[in-house]
């Protein structure tokens, strides 16, 4: 993965900007104590948790009838994550479940279209390609049938950013303490992995980085942000994606009984010991988790 003691110690608390409870400025000299959500951050955030929300209805929109464009599928899914990681943010559960539902629907046609460009971008067998495209026009018709893409945009209606809302106050704990609750969810996390992390070990994982990410990218928009977190953490969740990737790359090839099932399987071990070295390359140090905020 690489950057490996800088990702360590994003991961674990943003020590450029917190050290004994103080803020440091450009120069590295401490500045006055963050005791405050400074204004227009919270006006800031609720902007950008609008511009997701306007976002993700527009994609939505756009899907009406198959074929669908992959990149509206994709964009719609990554915005209705941005979603669920306000509504977890804001500790709004039900309202997270609700969206992580609306992704769900959509994963197995976002998966195929992954699958069917990287088949053609590799040039392989032919049939193969075409199986997939057969099975990723199949799946739109399903989707489109089961009414989908209608079920999210109902979803996206009945849900309000105004009732979401949270006072200003709880906004400033919850972004105080945000970073050292990632460190401590993903230690926990990394100390109950497996010796050899397996396979929905891993993908648990890139979920939780996901969030954090999302978390950690609203977070900017406050003095608390950092975007070097939010770099260890995309280099982290890239690691993990073509892992996953790969992984459901070779179930649906030997489901499928595609030419390229041998050679998906042997990729599919190569991005294993990857995954698997960037989790063990991971060590969270103690001191600059329990350390003074």
């Amino acid at each position: 993965m690489g950057r490996d003691d800088a990702d360590r110690l994003c991961l674990a608390v943003h020590a450029s900007r917190c050290r004994a409870g103080r803020i440091r400025g450009d120069a590295g000299a401490p500045v006055s104590p963050l005791t405050a959500i400074e204004p227009g951050a919270v006006e800031a955030v609720e902007k950008r948790a609008a511009l997701y929300y306007d976002h993700a209805v527009g994609f939505a929109r756009a899907l009406r009838t198959p074929p669908f464009h992959p990149e509206t599928v994709h964009r719609l899914r990554t915005h209705l994550r941005r979603l669920q990681a306000y509504a977890e943010l804001l500790q709004r559960p039900k309202t997270a479940s609700s969206l992580a539902k609306g992704v769900t629907r959509l994963s197995r046609l976002r998966t195929l279209d992954v699958f069917h460009r990287y088949l053609r971008r590799r040039r392989g067998a032919a049939e193969d390609s075409r199986r997939v495209a057969w099975a990723l026009r199949e799946e739109e018709t399903k989707v489109a049938h089961a009414g989908y893409v209608e079920a999210i945009r109902t979803l996206l209606e009945r849900t309000s950013l105004a009732r979401m809302r949270r006072p200003d106050d709880f906004l400033e704990v919850r972004f105080e303490s945000l970073n050292r609750e990632h460190a401590d969810r993903l230690r926990a996390t990394l100390r109950g992995l497996s010796a050899e992390a397996k396979r929905k070990e891993l993908h648990r994982l890139r979920l939780l980085v996901k969030a954090f990410r999302y978390q950690e990218e609203i977070a900017l928009e406050t003095s608390w942000g950092s975007p070097q977190a939010v770099a260890a953490l995309k280099r982290l969740q890239r690691t993990l994606g073509d892992y996953c990737d790969r992984d459901q790359f070779r179930r649906l090839a030997k489901k499928m009984k595609l030419a390229c099932r041998v050679e998906m399987q042997k990729e599919y071990r190569r991005y294993r010991k990857r995954a698997r070295a960037a989790v063990r390359r991971l060590g969270l140090p103690e001191t600059a988790a329990t350390g003074p905020r």
